[in-house]
């Protein structure tokens, strides 16, 4: 296979070449020029789109989309220790060719586990443009990416060989007291940059939470699937005429309920009045979509359920990825934001009832 890189700086048309002929975007035909642009505002990975020539002309796509591990190196040593970067290269070797939910093809995607450099190579969805979270979507948009994250959950549900995997199935009683552990030492930082632009009881709630996260981790239950865990507007790239989006960043996938996805991106990526207005038939689309990809033992009720309950899933991500990632202005407006907006979802769905019944 063709070498894996640290960063973009050391692609080489060479590289381009071998790159895409190994991954099928190319049969015959050389790279002979290749130019690199920055995109995105991921703040885990460094994201190029690269624009190429070849001889002949048209031998190959006309750019490609590279990802490699962040040049910050707090990010960096966060994405190696949550294994973030290995996870994205597992899902396009193990996964993506299990799910009907839209996903770029994939021609390289190599990984270091010892020490998280990696290099994926994935088809350039052009005239796509990323969601944005902090503008929030409309609740067409919003059933448009539910549906796509039905034909995510309904291929993998409950599936033997995934629960398997080491990589996938990650959780654990330690490793959940491990997450309850890092969300109580970082609540007070997180409290300290962002607590006077959060809302009194959005700042208690986050404390609430915090204080019995390992009760809310030890009574998670229901049926597993893999669970995309940053199902949001910013992953999801939406091409005019097209209502399918193409999903992308998967270094936070997991085997997980499907509820946790469902309420970030319900509670996340809505404005609180859209939420509140169109969250019941939001999920009744949802499970239609579950049911009609073969999803059969679970009902309508339990996904309200689940979906209450992992309300607080959003308020962990918000707090817990913010003090891990490297620091940027618009990353500072997106998680207050989405701490708000979840925080509020938790308070109108009751979500505390699952903390108290947790430690009767």
């Amino acid at each position: 296979m063709p070498a894996l890189l640290h960063s973009a700086d050391q692609v080489t048309p060479d590289w381009l070449t071998e790159a895409l002929r190994d991954g099928g975007a190319m049969e015959s035909g050389t790279v002979v020029d290749a130019s690199i642009t920055p995109i995105g505002t991921g703040q885990m990975a460094d994201t190029v789109r690269i624009g190429l020539t070849y001889n002949p002309r048209g031998s190959g796509p006309k750019s490609v989309i590279a990802k490699f591990a962040s040049h910050n190196e707090q990010s960096r040593a966060t994405g190696l220790a949550l294994r973030a970067y290995e996870i994205e290269i597992r899902f396009y070797q193990e996964v993506a060719s299990l799910v009907t939910a839209r996903v770029p093809a994939s021609y390289l995607a190599k990984v270091d586990p010892e020490t998280g450099w990696f290099t994926l190579v994935l088809e350039d969805i052009d005239a796509g443009e990323a969601g944005d979270q902090i503008e929030a979507c409309g609740p067409d948009r919003a059933a448009a990416a539910l549906e796509e994250l039905a034909g995510l959950h309904a291929p993998c549900w409950e599936l033997p060989q995934l629960a398997a995997l080491s990589w996938l199935n990650r959780s654990s009683p330690d490793s959940d007291a491990f997450m309850a552990a890092l969300l109580s030492s970082v609540l007070p930082g997180f409290l300290e940059r962002y607590g006077d632009a959060l809302a009194p009881e959005h700042a208690r709630l986050c404390e609430r939470f915090v204080a019995d996260a390992a009760i809310w981790f030890a009574h998670r239950v229901g049926p597993r699937t893999a669970s995309h865990g940053d199902f949001r507007l910013d992953n999801l790239l939406f091409v005019s005429g097209d209502p399918r989006p193409v999903v992308v960043d998967w270094q936070t996938l997991s085997w997980s309920g499907c509820t946790f996805d469902v309420a970030y991106f319900i509670g996340g990526c809505l404005s609180v009045e859209d939420r509140r207005a169109h969250e019941v038939d939001l999920l009744t689309q949802y499970h239609q979509a579950l049911c009609a990809r073969g999803v059969s033992d679970y009902s309508l009720e339990q996904l309200h359920r689940d979906a209450r309950r992992d309300t607080f899933g959003g308020l962990l991500m918000a707090i817990l990825a913010s003090m891990v990632v490297e620091r940027t202005d618009r990353g500072d407006l997106m998680f207050v934001t989405s701490a708000g907006r979840h925080a509020q979802h938790a308070i109108d769905s009751g979500a505390v009832a699952f903390l108290e019944e947790a430690g009767d």
